[in-house]
């Protein structure tokens, strides 16, 4: 019998590259440079050009990444941006942060993305609102990216475009760019669990827009133009030397470590396509879907993940409420949007990592099975997935 199989195994894949991590982290010992400094410059340097844009600023955090380049617009109190209720809460918080006020739309069924069609809606509701839109920040949900159009539909509103794209490096879009190249601006996150993830938080911006780069290198650093000379109010938001260098010393194995996500995932839809699931749909070429998470949808989800947590296979779900309505958010307008609120009864994660073995794969698809065979009286329907 297989033992306990984790969502994410992060000491395994760390064991395959730690020797050549150990030895960043002596170089920047001996360097004594700890703060920003070359090896920030280095990493700042390949993000740019693996994201294919002119300029790549590291932060602390991707949160950060997100509410610095929303300052760097200039977008604050009065403002709206339209953002999808499916999503982790970074987007809408720093949107709330910069004193902005989020616009939920909802998501397209099929890739649980803001799509053209929602984000229309919901400039729509903004509009009937009163409320000056001021930029669009769809988020590339799980690895695969929202639709490139919407930077025509974000220049049509007189809005700014900036990608989350956190889940999503090494993803490209229905063009074949790379994530993060098509927005004004575009936020990464190398919180552990990402596809690069570093020994901390960690975030960055990428950009091909001068000032939104010089804006933020300098809201990162206190809002110095100089030392001890502060041109506005900043933060302290730097990219440690160390998790830079800790971050380059994983790059190398970046494309093989997509490709067994990839590989996993072709496996599960093999493995589980004649069950009562909505699998996740692979990006259709010259796409490419990063699977940062493997998120299936059941109107039984609640009793599948009670089986598998019983049975050692752990599952988790993304996410249980939709943002719009998380209590944080209820002095906002009402609204109902089915497919976000759908995609939260019904959907589920299961493990994926780049160390999984076809025995440990095995052992998830197996205990699904025997659910759905099982006849479990607790496995009733709470609600039905939409599909495609």
């Amino acid at each position: 019998m297989v033992a306990r199989v984790p969502l994410a195994d992060l000491a395994a894949q760390e064991a395959t590259v730690l020797s050549r991590i150990q030895a960043a982290v002596d170089r920047v010992a001996r360097s004594g440079q700890f703060i920003l400094g070359p090896e920030v410059v280095a990493f700042e340097s390949w993000l740019a050009q693996f994201a294919g844009t002119t300029h790549a600023v590291g932060v602390a955090s991707g949160t950060d990444a997100l509410v610095l380049t929303l300052r760097a617009l200039g977008i604050g109190a009065g403002d709206a941006v339209v953002t999808p209720a499916l999503s982790f809460i970074a987007a809408a918080e720093a949107i709330a942060v910069v004193g902005a006020c989020p616009v939920f739309c909802d998501v397209d069924p099929a890739t649980m993305n803001a799509s053209e069609a929602t984000v229309d809606a919901a400039l729509r509701s903004a509009d009937r609102e009163g409320l000056r839109v001021r930029a669009i920040l769809p988020v590339h949900l799980f690895g695969r990216c929202a639709p490139r159009a919407l930077a025509e539909v974000a220049r049509r509103a007189g809005a700014a475009l900036i990608e989350d794209a956190a889940q999503a490096l090494g993803a490209k879009d229905d063009q074949g760019a790379p994530a993060g190249s098509f927005g004004d601006a575009s936020c990464f996150s190398f919180f552990p669990s990402k596809n690069l993830g570093a020994w901390g938080d960690g975030g960055a911006i990428v950009t091909s827009r001068e000032d939104i780069a010089r804006s933020v290198r300098r809201l990162r650093a206190h809002g110095a133009v100089s030392p001890y000379v502060h041109a506005e109010i900043g933060c302290n938001s730097r990219l440690d030397a160390l998790q830079a260098a800790i971050l380059m010393a994983k790059v190398p194995e970046l494309e093989r470590w997509q490709s067994a996500r990839a590989a996993r995932a072709a496996r599960y839809r093999d493995g589980l396509a004649d069950l009562d699931l909505v699998l996740p749909e692979d990006a259709p070429p010259p796409g490419v879907h990063a699977w940062h998470a493997y998120v299936v949808r059941s109107g039984q989800r609640d009793a599948l993940a009670r089986w598998l947590g019983e049975r050692g296979v752990d599952a988790r779900v993304y996410y249980p409420v939709p943002l719009h309505r998380q209590a944080c958010f209820a002095s906002l307008p009402a609204r109902c949007l089915v497919a976000a609120e759908n995609a939260c009864c019904t959907a589920l994660a299961l493990p994926i990592f780049t160390t999984m073995t076809d025995a440990q794969q095995d052992r998830v698809v197996d205990e699904i099975r025997r659910f759905f065979e099982s006849g479990d009286p607790r496995a009733l329907p709470r609600s039905s997935p939409q599909r495609a």
